[in-house]
């Protein structure tokens, strides 16, 4: 800001500390905080600028996520219940964090002793250019209007700064800064780069939720937190992938690809509505609780009482209420604020982590009674007292069942019908770490997916049975306590050569090289141990005789029994596919182990880390993409020994 005119006036050059905004109005950034005790963090710079705009009414922000209203100085989110403080500065005062002393950090300054404080500054940059009579020529001392603190523009090092300084003492002295200065906010740039939004996916969290919503649990994230993340981390890998594509067009001399479409993931909450203060359960349950290992009790309560208490009619009914209203809320404002979202073909879907699977696969059993005109039986099952379930494992235990089927369900056991249900049919619902296989167990499904498949009349081992959805996915790690599958259900009861899962890759990608030679390896023993069976029969002499009655026959049928054996053959090596599982044909992938990997260590986060693991990310991409594109050549993972 300092005009030095021919060399002239060298008294008059001033060097300045702490501006950061050396434009003659200094640009307004604005800053969001959830507590008082938080610091401030500004907003993306295309918010900032479109609030500056219009400061005095509320404007839509983060891509229609949050709207941020200056007049009552909230951000509010459009999503996801919660808002934040919000405020905006020109002027911050710049002072140490507590842990880390060189470390510092901006607090906004109050408008009023702003004014004062770029009054001074303006003050000394005239007095300081080729028009004034010198920086020394200007009182260096004005006081806020609250009288307890001044400005002073203080020399030190040979630069000038700006200071508000205590009236009094005891008081803490801080530097001032013009501007905030160069900031980036992770995943603004990714995200600013891609395409309009095409897809909406839906998370409902699973056990636990109550604890890590806790201000001293900080070993794992909010689902608030975990899903801000999952979003900025697929926008990168989409960002990353889209970029050496763009290189090998050019490479090759071809149109460089557009960009990839922008995915949304909003985080269904529901753990309240069982953990509610006021719940007469939960205070019982804290009041019997033992005040010994608090932190194990603590696991005990907050996460096994949420399995506990979703296994009842009633609270079963309160969590599945409290998700689909949620979910109707959210995609009502989500089209208020794309309305050319469903025209333009965009696309909404549900995953669920945990429990949340179990919630996602009552909500489809729902919707699917909705939409068939007769009442299945085996459906979403009503009770007769309004709490207690008679069907499942109660019957089983109570009831000489000879027709295991007729007690059987595949969807929740509820007091009352719910009258409201999922607004759209998902296009992938993707299960995370599910004990969705015992849950279905328990309530006696198998039996029923027989019966399904017996009254079908088809020649399969498959059952029938499909949800409205395009497709359903099974992913868990094989360390996951938590975590069952689902296929087994789907085959016949007493089902021996269950087929392993399928190892997850994402789209163009095969297993990696550590996991392709432990397969190796244990094929080998296996292909080792077939031929230790076959020399033992070849030493009893079976063999022979089963050769030469292949013969005899084959003569005597002009070699009909070798063909029906090939054909056999065939049939039995022809790829699975589960109708449930739509396109992708299977439905149990297994997360592929790291190099060193130990089951019982891995045990220890396996049912935590599932919205970081960079696989389920490209899982989540290409589903979301929606390639025609079969897992088909996905490689087959030998089960854990």
């Amino acid at each position: 800001p300092v005009v030095i005119e021919n060399g002239e006036r060298n008294d008059l050059m001033v060097n300045w500390s702490g501006i950061e905004d050396i434009e003659a109005e200094p640009t307004r950034i604005w800053l969001c905080r959830e507590k008082e005790t938080d610091e401030w963090q500004p907003l993306r710079h295309v918010d900032c600028k479109a609030l500056n705009k219009t400061p005095d009414q509320p404007v839509v922000i983060e891509n229609g996520r949050a709207t941020a209203d200056p007049t009552w100085g909230k951000m509010r989110y459009n999503y996801i219940r919660g808002e934040l403080f919000l405020t905006s500065a020109t002027w911050f005062m710049k002072t140490e964090d507590e842990n880390d002393k060189k470390k510092t950090f901006l607090i906004p300054m109050e408008e009023s002793d702003a004014l004062v404080v770029e009054q001074l500054y303006q003050n000394a940059v005239y007095a300081a250019s080729s028009y004034g009579k010198g920086i020394n020529s200007i009182t260096s001392q004005i006081p806020f209007v609250d009288g307890k603190y001044r400005v002073e523009l203080v020399k030190q090092n040979g630069q000038y700064t700006m200071r508000k300084v205590p009236i009094g003492w005891f008081a803490k002295s801080y530097d001032l800064q013009r501007g905030y200065g160069p900031y980036t906010l992770e995943g603004e740039e990714d995200e600013d780069e891609l395409g309009p939004v095409n897809h909406l996916v839906f998370a409902i969290h699973g056990i636990g939720e109550a604890m890590f919503h806790k201000d001293d649990f900080r070993f794992v994230l909010s689902m608030k937190d975990e899903m801000t993340r999952l979003r900025i981390q697929i926008q990168k890998r989409q960002i990353e992938s889209w970029k050496k594509a763009c290189e090998t067009a050019k490479k090759k001399g071809t149109p460089k690809p557009p960009p990839p479409n922008r995915v949304e993931v909003v985080p269904i909450i529901w753990y309240d509505r069982i953990h509610s203060s006021s719940n007469e359960l939960m205070q019982s349950l804290q009041a019997t609780t033992l005040n010994t290992i608090p932190a194990l009790r603590e696991i005990a309560n907050d996460v096994v009482f949420d399995i506990l208490m979703y296994m009842t009619p009633n609270f079963c009914y309160n969590v599945l209420e409290c998700v689909t209203d949620q979910i109707i809320a959210t995609y009502d404002m989500f089209k208020k604020h794309h309305p050319d979202f469903v025209s333009n073909g965009g696309k909404f879907s549900l995953v669920g982590h945990s429990l949340g699977s179990v919630i996602c696969w009552d909500l489809l059993s729902i919707l699917k009674e909705e939409q068939t005109p007769k009442k299945d039986e085996h459906g979403v099952h009503i009770t007769k007292d309004g709490f207690s379930s008679d069907v499942g494992y109660q019957q089983y235990a109570s009831t000489e069942v000879k027709n295991r089927a007729s007690y059987g369900s595949w969807g929740p056991s509820l007091p009352k019908a719910l009258n409201r249900h999922l607004p759209f049919e998902p296009d992938f619902v993707l299960f995370l770490g599910s004990p969705l296989g015992q849950f279905l167990t328990l309530r006696g499904a198998h039996p029923v997916f027989d019966e399904l498949r017996e009254a079908s009349g088809e020649n399969t081992e498959i059952s029938p049975f499909t949800l409205p959805c395009n497709s359903v996915h099974n992913v868990f790690s094989p360390s996951d306590v938590v975590a069952y599958r689902i296929e087994p259900l789907l085959l016949p009861r007493g089902t021996s050569d269950v087929p392993p899962p399928v190892y997850l890759t994402a789209q163009g990608q095969g297993v990696r090289l550590h996991v392709k030679a432990k397969q190796l390896s244990v094929n080998i023993q296996k292909t080792m141990d077939d031929t230790k069976k076959s020399m033992n029969i070849f030493m009893a002499g079976l063999r022979d005789q089963a050769t030469s009655l292949l013969q005899q026959l084959d003569e005597r049928n002009g070699g009909e029994a070798k063909r029906a054996k090939t054909e056999e053959a065939e049939e039995s090596d022809a790829p699975l596919a589960f109708p449930l599982a739509g396109k992708q044909r299977r439905l149990d992938f297994q997360l592929q182990p790291n190099l060193i990997d130990s089951e019982y260590l891995s045990a220890v986060t396996a049912h935590s880390s599932y919205w970081g693991n960079t696989d389920v990310m490209d899982y989540i991409i290409d589903l979301t993409n929606s390639t025609e594109e079969s897992s088909d050549d996905a490689e087959m993972a030998e089960p854990t020994k």
